[in-house]
């Protein structure tokens, strides 16, 4: 099982020491989450029922934070947790990740998200209904850029001839998918992996299974294909045991509550990191 360390709204000043705290303790990598322009009022539930944030959480720019922490550090991976796509343009991820991926040494993957709050899309007039088909077409576009350098494209939203963008990742970036609707898990089975949330463990067992029939119609026996789930469950081994046995390759470290005052302080939250690792890692 390989462990992420979630860096999600937490005080950003914080993300260096921890990044650094989790690569010398052996975490797998780190996620930041996204948002561009939340709304100050909004009536968009999240897909887990809740609205865990308001518009004055904080929620710095991920392609800044992830040249920062690369920075910073020589083994860690990065992943966006997950990054609304269709609320930019094809060319400025392509760009912004591609050379995430050679200034970091190809340590950062795109977790990728269609996005859920209907308003946040108004503010930033972008489309909501067409969000889906233009991740995709943005994801397409994206790696031709990410395989050579190059890239031509005739689709729906983007019509364009031949063009460069360099420097170019050695290697294409992984992209996981995120969501649990049959759209999104057919999306995640046509990349490299998927993003699930916090659910049930009957919740998860499903999507996996739904995941790999869809790889398998597809002929896709890839060993690497990431399952990525966070258990609604206490962090212990058996938690992890069991996702294990789902088919679960990825989840979230947890080793604090957002708002635990507790945990706080930034030594407070590498000394959760230290306690997790000595009984998880």
């Amino acid at each position: 099982m390989k462990f992420w360390v979630p860096l999600i709204c937490l005080p950003t000043e914080q993300y260096p020491p921890l990044a650094r705290a989790a690569e010398r303790l052996g975490y797998e990598g780190v996620l930041v989450a996204d948002h561009l322009a939340i709304p100050e009022a909004f009536a968009s539930v999240h897909p887990s029922g809740e609205n865990p944030f308001t518009h004055e959480t904080e929620f710095p720019d991920a392609v800044a934070v992830i040249a920062s922490l690369a920075a910073v550090t020589t083994r860690l991976r990065f992943m966006t947790y997950a990054y609304v796509l269709p609320l930019r343009d094809p060319f400025t991820v392509a760009k912004q990740f591609g050379t995430l991926s050679v200034l970091s040494g190809g340590r950062v993957a795109l977790g990728a998200a269609v996005g859920w709050l209907a308003e946040e899309f108004a503010t930033v007039d972008a489309d909501f209904r067409t969000r889906g088909a233009r991740t995709d077409e943005m994801l397409a576009v994206a790696a031709d850029f990410w395989a050579d350098g190059r890239a031509e494209h005739h689709g729906r939203f983007h019509d364009f001839g031949p063009a460069g963008m360099f420097p170019a990742p050695a290697a294409p970036l992984p992209v996981l998918i995120a969501g649990k609707s049959d759209k999104a898990l057919e999306r995640a089975a046509r990349h490299d992996g998927w993003l699930g949330m916090n659910y049930g463990f009957d919740e998860i067992e499903e999507r996996v299974a739904r995941l790999a029939d869809l790889r398998k119609a597809a002929g896709d026996t890839r060993p690497d294909f990431e399952v990525f789930a966070i258990a609604n469950a206490m962090p212990e081994p058996a938690t992890y045991t069991h996702l294990a046995d789902l088919g679960v390759t990825a989840t979230a470290a947890m080793p604090w509550l957002v708002g635990d005052p507790a945990t706080a302080s930034v030594d407070a939250k590498i000394s959760a990191l230290e306690a997790f690792a000595a009984t998880h890692l």
